[in-house]
């Protein structure tokens, strides 16, 4: 079995010879025991450090790849990128920070061999950060996402996952998607495999994330679920706007109804600020379906030809 491993990095110069050595060293293990192939993608977020130059330094034996983004995209983008580019069907990510053990390679594979269409997902069940800056704002977040979602995974930030690229649909994910993996796939298909992981304490290098986390993770959950399948926002969007519509024309028959029978004035009552407010919203609604619509296509026929990164070989 082949695997790709791929590890998003930004401002991580410190830690990537030190993880870099603990990859190899666990692919070591896995090749002599199980005859695996692997390759590696380290992803380069537009990093400002010297975290390009030292990847390009590092001597491997094993096909490593080098993923360089024009900018910094985000995490998400650059795993997607990662799997863009990656040779192999299984996918392995993990974060650069060191705080991810390599070592958990090793059980997360065994479970992962043991069924078909299958996600393994590591759980920090011991985690070895600030209590109140990350560990309090995880649990919400946690919390949040199983109560909105199907989910049941425990810890939906770990970064530790094992999957196959064919059965996961990259092109609907958004946002900080790696922290909303597990809600986001199609559980009917797709089992979902927790495994308890190590984690370890961040050395060098500064953390990206806070307290913040909770309102992307809002955000998201909020468009995953208005966009859950391809089609789902227009027809939200078009039931609005005629469900404002409905407003307007109950709002002018009442209108008409109260002048024809009640001999009451159109100015004496607040119905034609409704008739006229409902009539626009209505347009508004389908004005922005329309809108959505050229920019998807628009986006969609940029993104055929236009490629945020540069591929570097080793």
């Amino acid at each position: 079995m082949n695997f790709s491993i791929i590890v998003p990095l930004y401002n991580e110069g410190e830690n990537i010879t030190n993880l870099n050595d603990e990859i190899l060293k666990v692919i070591k293990i896995l090749i002599a025991e199980n005859k695996f192939n692997f390759e590696i993608l380290y992803v380069d977020d537009g990093s400002s450090d010297n975290t390009f130059e030292i990847l390009k330094s590092l001597k491997n034996i094993v096909s490593t790849t080098i993923i360089k983004n024009n900018k910094n995209l985000s995490q998400s983008a650059s795993i997607l990128n990662g799997i863009e580019v990656s040779a192999f069907e299984n996918i392995i990510l993990l974060d650069g920070d060191l705080q991810n053990d390599p070592n958990d390679f090793i059980p997360m594979i065994k479970e992962y061999l043991k069924n078909e269409n299958t996600v393994v997902h590591g759980h920090r069940k011991y985690r070895k950060d600030p209590y109140w800056s990350k560990i309090i704002p995880s649990k919400f977040a946690n919390f949040i996402v199983r109560k909105l979602t199907n989910s049941k995974i425990s810890d939906h930030g770990c970064s530790l996952k094992i999957f196959n690229k064919k059965i996961i649909e990259t092109e609907n994910f958004f946002g900080d998607f790696h922290r909303l993996f597990a809600a986001q796939i199609n559980q009917n298909i797709t089992s979902i495999k927790e495994v308890e992981v190590n984690h370890r304490p961040r050395i060098k290098g500064k953390s990206n994330y806070g307290f913040e986390r909770i309102f992307r993770v809002l955000i998201d959950l909020i468009f995953m679920n208005f966009t859950k399948n391809e089609r789902s926002y227009f027809y939200t969007i078009g039931f609005l706007g005629l469900f404002s519509f409905f407003l307007s024309l109950v709002s002018f028959i009442y209108m008409v109804y109260l002048k024809l029978f009640l001999d009451i004035s159109f100015i004496d009552t607040p119905l034609p600020v409704l008739f006229i407010f409902f009539s626009l919203t209505g347009l508004i609604f389908f004005s922005i379906v329309l809108m959505l619509e050229t920019i998807k296509k628009i986006f969609s026929n940029q993104n055929v030809s236009k490629k945020k990164y540069e591929i570097f070989k080793k």
